[in-house]
């Protein structure tokens, strides 16, 4: 069964199989052209290019000059219908006529006078339509109309009728170079010209190269070994026996020797040449070995050293996923003995019947708490910055607010420092879309540096502008300044200067570098200018200005608002000092509190008593309060605080999923805890007792 393809999946692998098939096609047609031409003006050199040889019938050249062009119609893969149906219907022309002339053979019929013309001048006989010439025209007209077809086991026609049309071709062609007369003018053989067995090779040939970039002869053009191998020695086998048979009847026919010695100089000259192309094609395949044998021995270094990358890029992976949990767990640990220092020095600073010299030590303690946990928290962003674990809670921020609470923020240190502050909030256009919390520690770390950086009574001056559509920031100051070669690298991490600088202001270079990735995450710039040592800096921060709402932004910050109601609290903490102070501060502002060290007891508690809120440490010495909060939650409702000394994203991803409604990171200051129970107050309406 035979099963025609309409399109094809596959391009010509080599360009010989575009080119050969037109190539061959335009040289059959001119050769049956010119045969033409010479029998209309009865050119007889024009008939026959050899003369005393046989010369190509008219009606073969027609037929030769339809087979051409239907070879050339049906080449394109992907000719367009009407140019395909041309070209079958010529080669269905070919086939009948060629299948008449074997009718005519096949009965012992005298072939019509018009087919019987005359020897030429000089006695060249003129060839028949014979069995040979009209098989070869049925083959040639079957390989053109079946060129697109195959077997459903993948045989193709076309290749086997091509193949036989170039075996009978080439017998002719050596008959005539080894000048076999008796062969190729006996009436039994039925002679065909030397231009016809030429014209024919040539159509069979590009129609097997018409489609060789599938079936066999896919081998034959692809760029393997095999193909390289068969491209050089198949036209080798073929046109050496007819070149050296040629060679040898003309040496024979000239009396340079005899034929006993031209047969056994043919055969050695055969065997040499072929002998010869074998030797040098094997060279080249060798060469090719080799080369391939070398670039397969790169590729395996290739790949061992991308293996040996791999490991070591795992290995690093590791690494730096063993520094951050080895941070996190530093941070906890370097956080937990911070909590009750900064909790007592926080309340105590705010404490109304200190004594002042009192008051102004406990406000040192409590900066200094709060410094130590700043650093650690440089550390930490850093780390969640490095690897894209930081998010971002976007929402419309007026940033004269927020530059307003960071000079709050400051204004001990700038008080304590005899600065003079210039303020010029000039930005007509002052929200943007941001984080606000992270937005306002960017404030915080360029003022806190402008104020470190700066002499006692010297200038720093603040400043807001629109330019273009964007929010412009500037803080300029009179303080040490920056080293011209410092500036390209005073964003880079652990990066402050010049190292006498570093010694005397302390700190670990962070700031800066957390600030301008913060900035960039929330489609800001930043940049830097100074005019060298001890004459001042000043940064630039820019972001793309947005309308102000028409109603309050709900801010993420919990108001500032006193506990109104005595609530019922458990606090759970197993490091004992913590525990005491936070019991003994909540309990100050008028809360009942009971206090756990583990899991089981605060467990036991709930179990017993009805609570407001649960402030509990996450971390605990069996188990952690997520337990505790999930437990809670399934006997009670009430607020949740989580307290840990682990404060990336993902741990404050996990108390939230536990039920916990807030997570605060160690250390804790008790500001910030008053807020959040002062909104539990209003949360539970629970009754002071």
């Amino acid at each position: 069964m035979l099963l025609r393809t309409s399109s094809y999946s596959l391009k010509a692998s080599s360009p010989i199989t575009q080119v050969a098939p037109l190539a061959t096609s335009r040289l059959t047609a001119a050769i049956a052209v010119t045969v033409l031409t010479g029998w209309v003006a009865q050119i007889d050199l024009l008939k026959n290019f050899a003369p005393g040889m046989i010369a190509m019938n008219p009606f073969t050249a027609g037929g030769l000059l339809a087979a051409s062009i239907a070879l050339f119609l049906r080449q394109p893969i992907d000719a367009p219908k009407e140019r395909s149906i041309f070209g079958q219907l010529l080669a269905g022309m070919i086939i009948a006529m060629g299948g008449l002339n074997l009718l005519f053979c096949n009965h012992n019929l005298v072939s019509p006078k018009w087919l019987m013309l005359p020897p030429l001048a000089d006695g060249s006989l003129v060839e028949a339509n014979g069995a040979r010439i009209s098989l070869s025209f049925v083959l040639i007209g079957a390989s053109i109309l079946s060129l697109n077809w195959k077997s459903s086991r993948g045989f193709r026609p076309a290749e086997a009728a091509s193949a036989v049309t170039t075996i009978i071709a080439i017998l002719s062609l050596v008959s005539y170079s080894h000048y076999l007369i008796g062969l190729y003018t006996t009436s039994t053989y039925t002679p065909a010209s030397l231009l016809t067995s030429i014209s024919f090779f040539l159509l069979a040939t590009g129609i097997l190269l018409a489609r060789a970039d599938r079936g066999t002869l896919a081998i034959i053009v692809s760029e393997t070994a095999a193909g390289m191998l068969a491209r050089r020695l198949i036209p080798l086998a073929i046109l050496l026996p007819i070149l050296i048979g040629a060679l040898r009847q003309t040496a024979e026919r000239a009396g340079l020797y005899d034929p006993i010695f031209g047969a056994a100089h043919s055969a050695t000259t055969f065997m040499v040449l072929f002998f010869a192309a074998i030797w040098w094609t094997t060279r080249m395949l060798f060469r090719i070995d080799t080369n391939r044998m070398v670039a397969e021995g790169a590729r395996q270094k290739q790949e061992e050293q991308v293996r040996q990358l791999n490991i070591e890029k795992i290995a690093a992976e590791r690494a730096s996923q063993a520094k951050d949990d080895f941070l996190a767990v530093l941070s906890h640990e370097l956080r937990t003995p911070l909590t009750p220092a900064l909790a007592a020095a926080s309340y105590l600073a705010e404490h109304e019947n200190l004594s002042p010299e009192l008051h102004e030590e406990v406000v040192a303690i409590r900066t200094s708490v709060q410094l130590e946990a700043r650093l650690i928290d440089d550390l930490l962003d850093l780390t969640r910055i490095t690897r894209g674990k930081i998010e971002l809670h976007l929402e419309v921020v007026d940033v004269h607010g927020l530059l307003r609470n960071s000079l709050e923020i400051a204004r001990d240190n700038i008080l304590q420092k005899q600065l003079d502050l210039v303020m010029d909030f000039g930005a007509d256009r002052h929200h943007v879309w941001a984080d606000a919390v992270r937005l306002q520690q960017v404030f915080w770390n360029l003022i806190n540096n402008a104020v470190k950086f700066t002499k006692k009574n010297g200038r720093i001056t603040v400043r807001t502008v629109n330019e273009d559509g964007r929010f412009v920031f500037q803080i300029t100051d009179t303080g040490v300044g920056i080293e011209p070669e410092q500036l390209d690298r005073i964003f880079q991490a652990f990066e402050q200067g010049e190292r006498s600088i570093s010694r005397r202001f302390g700190g670990l270079g962070l700031g800066l570098t957390i600030s301008k990735r913060l900035l960039e995450l929330q489609g800001g710039t930043m940049t830097v200018h100074s005019e060298g040592l001890n004459r001042g800096a000043s940064f630039k921060l820019s972001l793309a200005s947005v309308e102000s709402p028409k109603t309050a932004s709900v801010s993420r910050l919990i108001a500032d608002e006193g506990p109104a109601k005595s609530l019922q609290l458990l606090v759970v903490e197993d490091h004992p000092q913590t525990l005491r102070v936070l019991a003994a501060l909540l309990r100050k502002q008028g809360h009942k509190v009971l206090t756990a060290e583990c899991v089981q007891a605060a467990i036991k508690l709930l179990e017993a008593e009805q609570f407001d809120g649960l402030i509990s440490d996450i971390g605990l010495p069996d188990g952690n309060g997520c337990e505790i909060m999930r437990a809670a939650k399934q006997r009670q409702s009430l607020v949740g605080i989580a307290l840990s000394g682990f404060g990336m994203e993902e741990d404050v991803r996990r108390s939230i999923a536990a039920g916990f409604d807030h997570h605060l990171t160690k250390p804790i200051d008790f500001q910030e805890l008053q807020k959040f129970v002062g909104a539990m107050a209003v949360r539970t309406h629970h009754s002071a007792p």
